[in-house]
């Protein structure tokens, strides 16, 4: 059978097929520990999942309007607006089938074929895949270790052309942890609209982070409007814990509204039902609770890897200051290290080639998604590994 030429284009996500070979290990009796999948090891908050059950059992499984519930729509709005005193009406809101089809979503509404579209380097590598299924093409602008790998507008503007369509960053940014401080925000937003492109950001793990008050670039824009060509990308499932419910959000401005309605009632209908009533329960004082307790234990396993990991022979070349991953220097190149450090000390971290395509080969990428047990387990056996 003759396959398209878009199977062709793209690519396996490499992190999967290590975990594949961590998995297989696992099922000898290896006792591996996982620093790999970008997930949160706890369960849902008991409140979230007390909602689920009760949406099920009330039989709220039909479908719903294509841009998601009313209620929960306007749930996000509230929150906005008591998180970070920012009015988003919630007419600007869409609730989508995880951030994946709200950044499918938006390629499609805003990119023609052939046109190209910055992206950070090192990035989520699923982000070239929505620009190329949406006829676009990427273009990586390499960032540097001294801005803690986030691009400056003036990085991006040194790549822009007349054939460049816009930017997609996300901040904190998958795989380095790190997030854009707000005067570059500001600079990228504003070179942008300048440049009569879009800026799609990606803020699903905003509320994930340790140094200072989560941000959004909402904050500085306002609701997006005619003048403001933004998107702007969020989810439920990493700081509310919901990764397998597949629900996710966008804010958009109107203009876009028509058009991401029909993307959305063409290619899923409309998002999960269930997980829609249950994420209501995400804004109640006792589920905030919980996720701020949680980002307090994700806090000292960031400060006890960015300790440890220099002393097990792992170089940091950032500081991570969210989401719950370090992007750190690989001591030999990063595949064969990831593999070697998996099949003789049962740890299992990711190689850079799935995030950049400068760097791959030199960085890895580790999650510390896990248990603090395990991480100094882990700890002892990159020791043991790397030092002897």
């Amino acid at each position: 059978m003759k396959q398209s030429s878009l199977s062709n284009i793209v690519q396996p996500f490499h992190v999967m097929e290590l975990v594949k070979q961590a998995d297989a290990l696992e099922a000898e009796g290896k006792p591996v520990i996982h620093l790999s999948i970008g997930e949160p090891d706890f369960p849902m908050p008991q409140p979230v999942q007390d909602a689920l059950l009760q949406a099920v059992s009330a039989q709220k499984s039909r479908y719903t309007a294509a841009l998601g519930l009313t209620e929960l729509r306007e749930a996000v709005s509230n929150y906005y607006q008591t998180a970070f005193q920012v009015d988003v009406p919630a007419r600007q809101i869409v609730i989508t089938s995880g951030a994946s089809a709200a950044l499918m979503y938006a390629c499609l509404a805003l990119i023609n074929r052939d046109q190209s579209v910055l992206l950070a380097d090192p990035g989520y590598p699923c982000n070239k895949t929505f620009v190329q299924m949406a006829g676009g093409l990427p273009e990586f602008v390499q960032t540097q270790e001294e801005q803690n790998f986030q691009p400056s507008w003036e990085d991006l503007a040194n790549q822009w052309t007349q054939n460049t369509a816009g930017v997609l960053l996300a901040s904190p940014n998958n795989p380095t942890g790190t997030q854009l401080r707000f005067d570059a925000m500001r600079e990228i937003a504003n070179g942008v609209r300048e440049k009569g492109g879009f800026l799609i950001v990606d803020e699903i793990y905003q509320s994930l982070c340790y140094d200072q008050a989560a941000q959004s670039i909402l904050q500085l824009s306002g609701a997006p409007g005619p003048d403001t060509p933004l998107v702007v990308i969020n989810s439920f499932s990493k700081y509310f814990g919901m990764t397998g419910l597949r629900l996710g959000w966008m804010v958009v401005p109107d203009a876009l509204l028509p058009a991401i309605e029909r993307f959305a009632q063409n290619l899923s209908i409309c998002p999960n039902t269930p997980a829609q009533w249950a994420a209501l329960a995400c804004f109640t004082p006792e589920t905030l609770a919980i996720c701020e307790q949680r980002r307090q234990i994700f806090k000292a396993r960031r400060d006890f890897l960015v300790r440890e990991l220099p002393n097990a022979g792992i170089e940091l070349h950032s500081t991570p200051n969210s989401a719950f991953y370090i992007y750190a220097k690989a001591p030999y190149n990063s595949e064969n290290y990831c593999r070697d450090l998996l099949e003789k000390n049962w740890v299992c971290a990711v190689p850079g080639k799935d995030f950049s395509q400068y760097r791959g080969d030199e960085m890895l990428r580790l999650s510390y998604a896990n248990s603090m047990e395990n991480l100094e387990l882990a700890i002892e056996r990159i020791h043991q590994f790397n030092c002897g």
